[in-house]
């Protein structure tokens, strides 16, 4: 089974601030019946980030919500046509989201798996090279797939 699913990418939007980010990924969320709750999943992803931000390196987020409302983990991931501010942790701006949602009966072992798994591959060069360069969604999930295939 694929984690990263094609219909779950979404490239070169033109989303120009961090709240449209997560109406977007709350909105899709809902669309594609990951959760039946959009504003519960966008209430979600903000206080997660109130906690801390999840703005990582070299333009890359990783925001997440765990919610009782989400049927089953997910992964959607969205490329920005502008980068914005994200306070990341490098202090640059993030243009490439992969956002995780997660059911709460798997908030303590899917979310920690699936977050460390992201993590650790956005720390490999070739794997962020490889997101960036991509051009459409089928090359992304090729991409991801096969490196979360191999952890």
């Amino acid at each position: 089974m694929s984690l990263i699913k094609t219909d779950h990418i979404f490239l070169k939007e033109n989303l120009t601030t961090q709240d449209e980010v997560m109406h977007f990924l709350a909105a899709k969320a809902t669309a594609l019946g990951l959760s039946n709750d959009e504003n519960k999943v966008y209430e979600k992803l903000l206080e997660r980030e109130a906690e801390g931000t999840t703005g990582m390196m070299d333009g890359f987020a990783i925001p997440h919500a765990k919610d009782a409302s989400i049927k089953d983990a997910d992964i959607l991931i969205v490329s920005l046509n502008k980068a914005i501010d994200w306070q990341s942790l490098d202090g640059s701006p993030t243009d490439f989201i992969i956002a995780l949602f997660i059911p709460d009966s798997e908030a303590g072992t899917t979310h920690l798996k699936l977050l460390s798994s992201v993590a650790r591959l956005l720390m490999h060069q070739d794997v962020t090279k490889g997101l960036k360069a991509a051009t459409n969604p089928e090359e992304i999930a090729a991409l991801l797939n096969s490196k979360l295939a191999e952890i």
